[in-house]
């Protein structure tokens, strides 16, 4: 995956937790031989650009193409491909897929970025809109944090309305990936604030990396931010086991303590779960926080005052 970024992005790479999730360092692995799918993807994609891993939810990756590269992207083996960007043939693919597959109620467009490819996700969304199984919506992004003038073109507007009208009927949600309280810069946090102006609910989600967010001020930091701004914070990921990208991978126990920690300390509605999503497996397995003692049959609460577990 070749390195790109945006000028808004370089005029606050100043920043290493930016510069660090954007640009190539001298010491990082050279893998674009070795890059692998360690969730299985691509054996669950059953027509070009749809994911059908979990029984009633299905994944559309519209392109992959983003506006910036993120170093540590579980999909590196294709982001920048323009082979994924979808055509007709593939979106009729798709919806004939869905109408066949009632019992799929939720789908989540992805990539690549939506919103970078502005009018094609209309053009999907024109169509999804039409089936009635479907009952949840959602769109992954990062363009809020790398482009946020994008929001501002005719397409990405055009997007926004045909999404207030499908919101007025089922739920639509915007997943925001931020990984450092760097990243909500004022010009973002405009973007967020418009984007909260329209039919949607804002989550955001996070990605433990070394030596960038792998601390629990930073994040404490971040999510009080969130919390501030109408972002609900949803997933706290582990880093994926990509092959190439391990020097971004946190010590799981390191991250318990600092997901106990902010457990302890934030809001529930301000907290995450922290989750690993198997290599090979299936599902997204919240992990256990260093509350309960099941030893010794104790339980600690928020004021680190041990209780018997009964």
């Amino acid at each position: 995956m070749r390195e790109k970024t945006t000028p808004y992005l370089r005029s606050i790479a100043v920043s290493a937790s930016i510069a660090d999730q954007y640009y190539i360092s001298e010491s990082e692995p050279f893998a674009d031989d070795t890059y692998n799918d360690p969730l299985h993807e691509d054996d669950h994609e059953v027509v070009k650009g749809l994911v059908h891993k979990y029984s009633n939810r299905a994944l559309i990756k519209v392109s992959y193409q983003c506006a910036a590269h993120c170093r540590f992207c579980t999909r590196i083996r294709q982001i920048g491909n323009a082979e994924g960007t979808l055509t007709d043939d593939n979106i009729n693919n798709i919806i004939t897929y869905l109408y066949q597959h009632p019992e799929i109620d939720d789908v989540i467009l992805s990539g690549g970025d939506p919103f970078y490819t502005a009018k094609l996700t209309y053009q999907l969304l024109q169509q999804l809109k039409e089936i009635n199984s479907i009952k949840v919506f959602r769109i992954g992004t990062r363009l809020p944090l790398q482009l946020p003038e994008a929001f501002q073109s005719d397409a990405v507007q055009l997007l926004l309305s045909l999404i207030d009208e499908i919101a007025k009927r089922r739920p639509f949600y915007i997943l925001l990936h931020i990984n450092h309280p760097d990243e909500l810069t004022e010009q973002a946090l405009a973007t967020i604030a418009m984007l909260r102006s329209h039919k949607v609910t804002l989550l955001s989600q996070t990605v433990f990396l070394k030596g960038i967010n792998d601390n629990y001020k930073t994040l404490h930091q971040l999510y009080t931010q969130l919390h501030y701004t109408g972002v609900i914070p949803y997933y706290l990921y582990h880093c994926d086991a990509v092959k190439g990208i391990q020097h971004f991978a946190v010590d799981i126990e390191k991250e318990k303590e600092i997901a106990t920690q902010l457990t302890a300390t934030l809001s529930g509605i301000a907290c995450p779960t922290y989750i690993i999503d198997v290599e090979d497996g299936h599902g997204k397995i919240p992990v256990p926080l260093n509350f309960i003692n099941e030893n010794n049959g104790t339980i600690t609460d928020f004021k680190n005052t041990k209780h018997e577990l009964k």
